[in-house]
Parts: structure tokens; sequence; C-alpha cells
């Protein structure tokens, strides 16, 4: 496992209704069984308002940010308006 797929389970999980699993064979977050966050063996991409954004193995903080929006842009409006994250 690299550091930087540790640093997406450890925020990942700790976000409403947040699942472990597979998209497309790849390891993958999800939120009622919507991809919000995946792994491709050597980058993680997040969704993100444009798209997919891959993260670098850096900055803890933007890890942090980039997964809860992938989240919040994913999520069903149920949970944001529960108060989200």
């Amino acid at each position: 496992m690299t550091d930087i797929l540790a640093k997406v389970r450890a925020v990942a999980l700790l976000l409403p209704e947040v699942e472990e699993g597979a998209d497309n064979g790849e390891v993958a977050f999800l939120v009622d069984g919507a991809a919000f966050a995946r792994f491709d063996g050597d980058t993680v991409a997040v969704r993100s308002d444009d798209g997919w954004h891959r993260l670098e193995n850096g900055d803890t903080t933007l890890i942090e940010d980039r997964v809860a929006r992938g989240w919040e842009l994913t999520a069903p409006a149920r949970l944001l308006e529960a108060g989200g994250r």
C-alpha cells in the first residue's frame, strides 16, 4: 500500500456512509454506491468539479480537502441536508 492510499483511506472512512470497495477492479471509496475516490495502482484520483483530479503524495491538508470535496459532489442530498461532514 502506498502512503497516499493510506492517507486517503484514513480521511475517506471518516466521512458519513463511506465504504471501501471496488470500481472497475480498482480500490475505491464509495458513498451510496458511487465512487468519489479511486486508486489505480500508483495514484489516487478524486472526483472534482470538473471531472477527476489526481492526488500527489504531498500536503495532507490538500488531500483532506480534495477527498471531502469529492464526497460532497457524490453524496446523496439526504446526507448533505443532514449536515454532511
